[in-house]
């Protein structure tokens, strides 16, 4: 916190002209923060004045550069005398937030930009669709061997079932047939018609 002292002492950083010593020698002090708010602290017997309104002595007010204080009604405050400092400050604190703001926007204008656009391929996009490729891969593989291996089963049952009519034929063949008995015929017995 800087302070500043007011008075007609020629040791006070603003100096006011009086021969009449109305002024003190140390009037007052004006103390700024570095966040550049300032209050005024009377230091007087004949008062210190904000916007026409005595404060009272050793007690800080805060006041602003649109304020008027004026010293006993003989001298008003000068804000040009008073150092800008703080203007300094609340440029650094602006420069600051606004780099904050530009790179968080950036940020976020790459995030929204990646997720609308076609995705490019990045590493570990393309590791991750390398392996769900060779899992599609794996798949279709297991897939294949599975429909040979139901190919050979249907094919083999078809053989199985294709040699049981084969060996059930042949046992049919391999039994000798049985043989009737030759009736010999009877030559009393005329099919032709008599007559």
């Amino acid at each position: 916190m800087k302070a500043i002292s007011i008075g007609r002492d020629q040791g006070c950083d603003i100096v006011i002209q009086d021969n009449t010593d109305v002024i003190s020698r140390r009037h007052a002090t004006l103390n700024i923060s570095p966040s550049g708010k300032m209050t005024i602290v009377d230091q007087s017997r004949n008062g210190t004045y904000v916007n026409g309104i005595r404060i009272s002595s050793n007690v800080p007010v805060p006041v602003t550069r649109k304020d008027i204080v004026s010293f006993a009604h003989v001298a008003k405050l000068d804000w040009n005398t008073v150092p800008a400092e703080n203007g300094l400050m609340r440029y650094i604190i602006l420069a600051v937030v606004a780099a904050i703001i530009i790179v968080c926007g950036i940020f976020a204008y790459q995030h929204f930009s990646k997720e609308e656009s076609p995705k490019t391929s990045t590493p570990q996009q393309t590791t991750l669709q390398d392996s769900i490729k060779e899992k599609d891969a794996e798949k279709a593989k297991q897939d294949s061997l599975n429909a040979q291996k139901r190919e050979q089963e249907k094919k083999a049952k078809a053989d199985s079932i294709a040699n049981k009519k084969k060996s059930s034929s042949k046992k049919k063949t391999d039994k000798p047939k049985e043989s009737k008995p030759e009736v010999p015929k009877d030559s009393t017995q005329n099919s032709r018609p008599i007559g």
